[in-house]
């Protein structure tokens, strides 16, 4: 069982909260949909994917990464029809990242985590969650027809 993703669940509103703090580096616009209740959702349905993935089977883990990442990049292109951008996009998921980190540092004080190592396994984990969500939202940029 992974302690990292229940901690982040457990303390989703300060997950949340930090990650629209740390959003200094995408496009005002885009900060205020995500200091909405928008990204709190979004914020909720990556905690439960991270979640569902964290748990399942090994022979599981890949259909619910897939899930995950087909979920995000069907919101990422709806997100860029609207006219935001794969970057801004990107790097508010490399934000959430960082505000992971802090939701986990306070857990550490609070001795909500378990040893190190294991601590550290799972933030690889959750690193690597974020890396494939990252890759969905490019995947999600349409192509516009010009290959010269």
């Amino acid at each position: 069982m992974t302690v990292v993703p229940f901690v982040l669940r457990d303390h989703r509103e300060q997950l949340w909260r930090r990650w629209a703090e740390a959003l200094g580096d995408v496009a005002v616009d885009y900060q205020e949909i995500m200091s909405s209740p928008l990204g709190e959702r979004f914020v909720r349905g990556f905690v439960d994917d991270l979640i569902a993935w964290s748990e399942a089977e090994e022979y599981e883990a890949p259909a619910q990464l897939r899930q995950a990442c087909e979920r995000v990049a069907a919101d990422a292109s709806y997100r860029m029809s609207l006219g935001f951008t794969a970057l801004d996009l990107a790097m508010a998921l490399q934000a959430l990242r960082g505000a992971i980190f802090d939701v986990l540092l306070d857990a550490l004080v609070l001795g909500e985590l378990p040893s190190f190592a294991e601590t550290l396994e799972q933030v690889k984990s959750a690193n690597a969650f974020i890396d494939r969500l990252v890759g969905a939202v490019f995947s999600a940029v349409p192509e516009t027809g010009d290959h010269t």
